[in-house]
């Protein structure tokens, strides 16, 4: 008897792969099934997407498996690899003490990290490592480093000896070079003035206040309920993705969430104050160098013929592609997760080209 229940749970799971969520059957939310579906039924996408207007959920839907080799389907509150979004929570968190007066924009690398080289460490800001202008180089672009050491466990304390003794790439505040270097300092920077590790202060100043219970860290051999394995297409079929270590990504990408989660979030930091003050705030979305301000891109899209500002960050790790998009001026709110490591920008665009008044033309190089 056991086992025939086993065997109908999962033929159960089986049915419902490929169905969708709605907070109401509105005609909007029909619409933006019917593109997702398409997306997913071209084999485009697999995941979970949430359009929201404030605290509205106009559409919630859940499309594809997250896990293949069990034919386990995604629900709305699926986790996934967020990948650079994590940024946008570092940046939050740093921007939070220096609202505190524990960090200074113009501090140094060598006032936190002692060991770090002084002939650049003493010359690159706080303010350089969270717009990106320091001229540290990339990790990650680091020859050879993703056929090897990406997916391997670091200590993370040791691991800027990859990078912290290379030449810069330019002088610190004179041009802007997106990569991962930065924040994975500015993981190590909060250790040090909070005294706690990276996570556990992510989780005291940001997701317990806002009980986003549904995001956390990537740990080696957790289990994590609803979690979204990560895969790739290759010549249309589905593949496995390797796993890079989460000790590489660390605070410029180890964290998890759902698409939930990611709502309240950017509601909590960008509409309703509740983590950042309003002047802290307005400091870390405003433009600078790129289009890029403190942890997140600022752009804009044309809506009713009028240029409307775009708070959008971006993230895409081997199996997983993930992007947040934020409307100040009429608080839309669109969030794309996907483990099959599919382009979110095409599904973006076709949502939006939906939403009245919007218009695909933008207005930044980086969306």
């Amino acid at each position: 008897m056991i086992g025939y229940f086993v065997q109908l749970y999962f033929m159960l799971l089986i049915a419902l792969s490929g169905t969708t969520f709605f907070q109401e059957k509105t005609d909007q939310a029909k619409e933006l099934d019917s593109i997702v579906r398409e997306f997913y039924e071209d084999g485009r996408f697999n995941g979970v997407v949430l359009l929201a207007r404030g605290d509205s959920i106009i559409y919630s839907g859940a499309y594809g498996n997250a896990n293949f080799e069990w034919n386990i389907p995604h629900t709305t509150n699926s986790k996934f690899r967020i990948a650079s979004i994590t940024k946008t929570f570092t940046a939050t968190l740093v921007l939070k003490l220096i609202e505190e007066g524990r960090i200074s924009f113009d501090n140094v690398i060598t006032d936190y990290l002692t060991d770090y080289p002084p002939e650049t460490g003493s010359r690159i800001t706080i303010e350089h490592l969270l717009v990106q202008s320091s001229g540290i180089p990339d990790y990650i672009s680091l020859p050879g480093f993703l056929e090897t050491e990406a997916y391997l466990q670091h200590d993370v304390n040791r691991f800027p000896e990859c990078f912290k003794h290379l030449d810069l790439k330019f002088e610190p505040g004179s041009d802007w070079d997106y990569g991962n270097s930065e924040y994975y300092l500015l993981g190590l920077i909060i250790e040090k003035v909070t005294g706690m590790s990276y996570p556990d202060a992510m989780q005291t100043y940001i997701l317990d206040p806002l009980k986003l219970d549904q995001t956390g860290f990537i740990t080696p051999g957790a289990v994590i309920p609803g979690f979204s394995g990560g895969y790739i297409m290759n010549s249309g079929e589905i593949e496995t993705a390797p796993t890079i270590h989460p000790s590489v990504c660390y605070s410029a990408g180890m964290m998890y969430s759902s698409a939930n989660d990611l709502h309240r979030f950017i509601k909590a930091l960008y509409r309703d104050n509740l983590i950042l003050g309003e002047d802290v705030l307005k400091t870390m979305t405003t433009q600078r160098m790129a289009d890029y301000g403190y942890g997140v891109f600022v752009g804009y899209q044309v809506i009713n013929g009028s240029r409307h500002t775009t708070y959008l960050h971006m993230g895409e790790l081997h199996g997983y592609t993930a992007q947040v998009s934020y409307f100040p001026e009429n608080g839309y709110s669109v969030i794309i997760l996907d483990n099959t490591q599919q382009c979110a920008s095409r599904l973006y665009f076709a949502i939006m080209d939906t939403l009245p008044g919007f218009s695909s033309a933008i207005d930044s190089a980086e969306l």
